[in-house]
């Protein structure tokens, strides 16, 4: 069940991560924004890395899941209105450490002017948009990286070694305790309808166990 719940929503959460430390992160840096923080990639990263002793600023169009995403470790949580308030003309007021952006489109554009030096983000959707219309200023004056984020083809001994931490020090407990919804299968169009509207926090699991 906890691995079905996890899913390639929390294997690509935490290969987000991963990137992130790889190409620097570190505690005390700043606070890490989510975005997407309700849906299954951006849950799953709030999750991780609250474990990890990051502060997490949680960003939904959600107001309801507040407390929700609290649960799951959020430190603040964020209207997209919000997040990207201060991000007008080439560059904004630093603010993230580093972004979790399973969302793309026009908020990742914005977001990138207030990543601080040398941080990063590490895009791994597209329900926000497929384009990005930028400036190179947070990339040549600030050293910011944008990091893609592939959960298909990543090599098979990373994605043990990911799964193995997911397994152990970077799983995502709060997520697992409550933000998972179980359906039977003959619910399964409920589940769909629910996902569809937009109204889903955390994950979905289908039961086939009678």
């Amino acid at each position: 069940r906890d691995a079905m719940a996890i899913g390639t929503a929390g294997y690509t959460a935490a290969l987000s991560v991963r990137r992130l430390l790889d190409n620097g992160l570190a505690t005390g840096q700043g606070p890490v924004l989510v975005l997407g923080a309700t849906g299954g990639v951006g849950s799953m990263a709030v999750a991780i890395l609250s474990r990890l002793g990051f502060t997490v600023t949680a960003v939904t169009g959600k107001p309801q899941a507040r407390e929700k995403l609290a649960a799951f470790g959020a430190a603040e949580v964020l209207s997209r209105e919000e997040a990207a308030s201060g991000a007008k003309g080439v560059l904004g007021k630093e603010r993230w450490a580093a972004i979790v952006d399973p969302v793309g489109g026009a908020m990742t554009a914005d977001l990138l002017k207030s990543v601080r030096y040398g941080g990063s983000i590490a895009l791994s959707g597209l329900t926000g948009g497929s384009g990005i219309e930028t400036n190179v200023y947070p990339f040549i004056l600030r050293g910011v990286n944008l990091l893609g984020i592939d959960s298909v083809f990543c090599p098979a001994p990373l994605r043990h070694e990911l799964w193995q931490l997911l397994a152990g020090p970077w799983k995502p407990e709060s997520v697992l305790a409550g933000g998972i919804t179980e359906y039977p299968l003959e619910k399964l169009p409920e589940a769909l309808r629910t996902v569809l509207a937009g109204e889903a926090i955390g994950r979905q699991v289908i039961s086939c166990i009678n």
